[in-house]
């Protein structure tokens, strides 16, 4: 059983909505935030990512950084950018990119079910990106961010969606990449009751994209209740911002890699490591796998074609099915010696919203020897992966399209 609330959403304006909202903070670099905030001063990557206004010697981690995002979203909501609600409600949420559209509720849940495991988890979280993203939300006194997590597909539920967005929905707009972004207010008495009774027989929610802030959220907790003589199960602290969709509207593109040196071996000699687990192809043009267990890639101005041998595939384990891992298991790890695919500056990773031709790019610049592109993860291989309590490889999922931040804000005071 699930433990859900609504809340008393902090929102733009409707017709400030599309300066406001913005991307999330962690999938942009300095150079194309600092962009976007100087050409839209309205940008909500004031709050989430404040360091910007600072100079670049500036700690981005002090207290006085943080403190400049909390000024900047007060005086958003001092000057009726930003309105909060007056009861607590539920909202939806729907993200349309081309033909593809996914729909889902923007709800508080309980940090007591992420510890107890009722929210699944599927990756590792870094210490110092928490550490982070707790301090971000522990000193603006509020959740910014919110978690996108995933629910099995309901009928009830798809019915229920079906109804309310057959109405006009408060905010609608196009972003700048192209996506349509929808969110309706559910404030009827009646029907929060009823959204909240058929999302609390749910057996599982599972974390999709989103696990610093949700263990970010998780020590939040923890410190306030350390401090807080009169803690209760039920303080704002207590519950943490989601938007759950269901897993089958769920998408998941490619995440790819790329190499900064071949670790001191001459093409021959890293090609010849390669063929003893994998077929190797040289083709013409640039290539997105196109099933499991195979691998493009891009090397000295030409690209490769990688399937993996029979004898290495063990589809009884489902953590040995994700590519991500079986590229560190053959490649990356024994023939790159890249040994922290988390933390190694040799590997960058990069979504696959950026095409194979960019990757290519970025290595014919010099900055990069090799580029891998991937299989997309399947939602069916992280559930699969979740239920057994398993941990998928490092940046093994890359959801598209990304929740816009700044629309929906849960507040802790």
């Amino acid at each position: 059983m699930i433990r859900i609330k609504p809340f008393k959403g902090v929102h733009p304006k409707a017709e400030y909505a599309g300066d406001i909202s913005c991307p999330p903070y962690d999938v942009l670099t300095s150079e194309e935030a600092a962009d976007i905030v100087s050409r839209n001063p309205l940008s909500f990557l004031r709050v989430n990512k404040p360091q910007l206004e600072f100079s670049p010697d500036t700690n981005p981690y002090s207290s006085q950084v943080y403190s400049r995002g909390k000024d900047n979203l007060d005086n958003f909501i001092r000057d009726r950018y930003l309105v909060q609600d007056n009861t607590d409600n539920y909202y939806i949420y729907r993200i349309t990119k081309g033909n593809h559209c996914q729909t889902g509720l923007a709800a508080l849940l309980s940090i007591e079910d992420y510890n107890s495991g009722v929210i699944k988890k599927h990756e590792y979280t870094g210490r110092h990106t928490v550490k982070d993203r707790a301090d971000h939300m522990d000193i603006l006194d509020a959740q910014v961010g919110p978690v996108l997590s995933a629910f099995k597909s309901n009928q009830d539920i798809k019915e229920l969606f079906d109804r309310i967005t057959s109405n006009q929905p408060f905010i609608q707009f196009f972003a700048d990449d192209k996506t349509q972004h929808e969110i309706w207010i559910m404030d009827n008495s009646d029907m929060v009751n009823n959204i909240t009774s058929i999302f609390s027989e749910l057996d599982a929610v599972y974390i999709a994209d989103g696990h610093h802030r949700s263990h970010a959220a998780q020590q939040v907790f923890e410190r306030r209740k350390r401090n807080n003589p009169h803690h209760t199960g039920e303080k704002p602290y207590n519950y943490y911002l989601n938007i759950l969709f269901p897993t089958d509207q769920l998408n998941i593109i490619a995440y790819n890699r790329l190499v900064k040196d071949f670790n001191g071996q001459s093409l021959d000699q890293f090609l010849l490591e390669c063929r003893k687990s994998f077929s190797v192809k040289e083709i013409n043009n640039p290539y997105l796998p196109q099933s499991l267990h195979s691998f493009g890639m891009y090397c000295a101005g030409k690209w490769y074609e990688l399937v993996l041998k029979e004898d290495f595939i063990d589809n009884d384990n489902p953590i040995k099915t994700i590519d991500a891992g079986l590229l560190y298991d053959y490649i990356l790890s024994p023939i790159l010696a890249i040994k922290d695919p988390k933390e190694d500056t040799r590997l960058k990773y990069m979504g696959g919203d950026k095409s194979p031709l960019h990757l290519q790019a970025m290595v014919d610049s010099g900055d990069f020897e090799i580029a891998f592109t991937l299989f997309p993860t399947s939602m069916q291989q992280v559930l699969d992966i979740a239920d057994a309590g398993k941990v998928m490889p490092a940046k093994s999922t890359w959801f598209d399209p990304k929740l816009r931040s700044g629309l929906l804000v849960y507040s802790l005071e």
